[in-house]
């Protein structure tokens, strides 16, 4: 059964959100984006892959496209479960995770405790074999010290299961980024676009049936990018 995507909704709402948060990122963040030309030229279907530095990351992914790029909109991966969006523990983020603020901005959740990524990125793949733009965190969640750890295995199954082509970015850094640090100028924000890899970029040759460790190794080549263009930065 196909599933039921907007298109238009979550393309509005990534533009009234870049609108937002464009002016608001520029002056109080200092927010610079670089390797906006490796895009050039790229057609879908594609994922977009970033180091999870915070919260605010999925605010601030979508300028990385120029403002009537092709690519837009896009998709967005959540973790979430419907445990995790019904433990009052969360607060205010159990309410956009999963729910509909989330989805009319582009996230699809991931159909996670299935331990097979048939099932819990069906969706996804759906979403790439149409052409469309994915985002995804290859960590799986926001980092807890501010440094890029290991990759999980949803990126090298997308990857391997649809040959979409992968666009690593770097951001440096939301991590921390408290109010204070907005308000008074403290910070500055930097994300980076590397080149493009293709799936053969990603891919283990010769191997038709990937195990999860394999996945994992396919994605950790594209975070070993990551921290490449962050090491290139610093």
């Amino acid at each position: 059964m196909a599933i039921k995507y907007n298109y238009f909704t979550p393309l509005i709402m990534q533009k009234i959100s870049y609108c937002l948060f464009w002016p608001l990122y520029k002056v109080f963040a200092r927010l610079k984006i670089t390797g906006r030309e490796n895009l050039i030229g790229l057609r879908g279907p594609v994922i977009l892959a970033s180091n999870h530095t915070s919260e605010l990351d999925v605010t601030a992914l979508p300028m990385v496209l120029p403002f009537f790029s092709s690519l837009s909109p896009i998709y967005f991966i959540s973790n979430a479960t419907k445990k995790y969006r019904e433990n009052k523990k969360f607060g205010w983020r159990r309410h956009i995770y999963g729910g509909l603020f989330f989805k009319v901005l582009g996230g699809f959740s991931s159909n996670s405790g299935f331990k097979d990524y048939a099932t819990a990125l069906k969706n996804h793949v759906e979403l790439l074999t149409k052409g469309h733009t994915l985002c995804i965190f290859p960590e799986g969640k926001c980092t807890l010290d501010g440094n890029i750890g290991l990759a999980r295995g949803g990126l090298g199954y997308l990857v391997h299961t649809t040959r979409a082509t992968v666009v690593p970015i770097a951001i440096n850094t939301f991590f921390k980024f408290s109010f204070k640090d907005f308000l008074f100028r403290k910070r500055k924000i930097s994300i980076t676009v590397g080149k493009p890899l293709q799936a053969e970029d990603i891919v283990l040759r010769g191997v038709t049936n990937p195990d999860v460790e394999e996945y994992r190794f396919m994605a950790n080549t594209v975070l070993n990018k990551i921290k490449e263009i962050m090491n290139q930065k610093l």
